[in-house]
């Protein structure tokens, strides 16, 4: 008779008692609970101007970026993350900017937002070093060749190319021979010379280009000078790019001169905002006309519109045309855009959010992106770093921007003359 180990004749009672223990077991077993990512922060440096002369526009920006912080984190847009703006005064300085770029760093920020156009010029190879990324008002030889530079405008150079097409439209309308005459009157300093640059596109097509004209400081107090050089060159069209205080000493002294039957006037980008445009020139604003990547705050039919003036009544406690307002708002959102769809789509945890990831997240992930009518479908790729690529054109009527296109496409600028004096 075959004999049993009497080691395995001792372990069946207990394997007997472990099988019976099992449906018990499985009855009890604690369900397996996933790991909560850690919660993150995301912090944003705004490095600009609040006391200093382009206050008036800069402020504006800056609610812009507040108030979209705040509505991301209270409506919990991208879960575990938490966005925080810390502001510092550069007062239009390039020395304070580079400063107070460094005192950012030292809290931790994963993006900033440099006011200055020379002063992005100045930190562009600052940005790709340290791994920060920068969201700007659009400087054209910050955003290229494409760095760690973003815009949620497209750059000044492309709305001064689409203000060039929009004047060579113009004049065929009205069925005029020959080729118009254009000469830009705009602030001695880059950011005025942002357009300029742009000035072998308007060659190219067919605009006779003046000498340009230039004022020293963002509120010049006179430019009757430059315009009677305009005129004496045969401007049809004069064309600025500067805060809204100097457009207004344009717009209020060609009034004073009769300059406005024989020459139409054209801003540029959207600092030149309506409700103070309309209280420093009143009548001499009536007419002229501005070419920009954004909708207008009175176009409120349109969801984002809408959305951004319940934001401002709500944070500010009335809401403001202020066109500033716009571009700060629309660049908030875009990086927590680019934060939610680096945890979404790309998988990170919120606690792994950086400036890599985000920078990697904007080109990747910015893509048609619907702002309810703020901006044309916004979009970011690896060779333009611009996110709107549409700008509409408006007619000042009644103290009021309002549009008398719709979203066209602009030009992409990314070869750059040298400014002449």
């Amino acid at each position: 008779m075959l004999k049993m180990n009497r080691h395995l004749i001792r372990a069946v009672p207990l394997l007997a008692g472990i099988l019976l223990l099992l449906p018990l077991a499985a009855a009890c077993q604690v369900p397996t609970v996933r790991p909560v990512a850690k919660a993150a922060t995301v912090r944003i440096g705004i490095i600009s101007d609040m006391t200093g002369p382009t206050a008036n526009t800069a402020v504006g920006e800056i609610w812009g970026w507040e108030d979209a912080a705040k509505f991301t984190n209270e409506n919990n847009y991208v879960p575990g993350v938490t966005f925080e703006v810390i502001t510092y005064d550069n007062r239009f300085d390039v020395g304070r900017s580079i400063n107070g770029y460094e005192l950012m760093k030292t809290r931790a920020v994963n993006i900033v937002h440099v006011q200055m156009t020379g002063a992005n010029y100045a930190l562009k190879d600052k940005y790709a070093q340290d791994k920060i990324v920068a969201v700007i008002p659009p400087a054209p030889k910050a955003l290229h060749p494409p760095g760690w530079v973003f815009a949620a405008d497209g750059s000044y150079a492309d709305a001064a190319a689409a203000a060039y097409d929009f004047i060579l439209q113009d004049w065929k309308k009205a069925g005029k021979p020959g080729k118009p005459k254009m000469g830009w009157l705009t602030w001695d300093a880059d950011y005025g010379h942002s357009g300029l640059i742009a000035n072998w596109y308007a060659t190219e097509i067919g605009i006779e280009v003046l000498p340009a004209e230039f004022y020293p400081s963002p509120a010049p107090r006179d430019v009757s000078t430059q315009l009677l050089r305009l005129k004496d060159r045969g401007a049809n069209y004069i064309i600025s790019l500067g805060p809204d205080v100097a457009w207004s000493v344009i717009l209020n002294d060609a009034a004073k001169l009769n300059l406005q039957d024989t020459m139409k006037f054209v801003g540029v980008a959207n600092v030149i905002f309506s409700d103070d445009l309309a209280r420093l020139s009143k009548e001499a604003a009536e007419g002229s006309y501005l070419v920009m990547f954004n909708s207008s705050l009175y176009e409120d039919a349109l969801p984002g519109v809408k959305l951004l003036r319940q934001m401002q009544e709500k944070y500010r406690g009335e809401w403001r045309d202020n066109l500033p307002s716009i571009r700060g708002w629309l660049s908030m959102r875009m990086v927590a855009e680019a934060v939610k769809q680096a945890i979404e789509k790309d998988g990170l945890s919120p606690d792994k959010i950086d400036g890599d990831s985000i920078y990697k997240s904007m080109e990747k992930n910015i893509k048609d992106w619907d702002s309810g009518g703020l901006a044309g479908p916004m979009t970011i790729s690896p060779d333009n770093h611009s996110a709107a690529r549409m700008v509409k054109i408006f007619q000042m009527k009644g103290g009021k921007h309002l549009p008398i296109t719709d979203f066209i496409k602009a030009p992409h600028i990314t070869k750059f003359e040298d400014v002449k004096k």
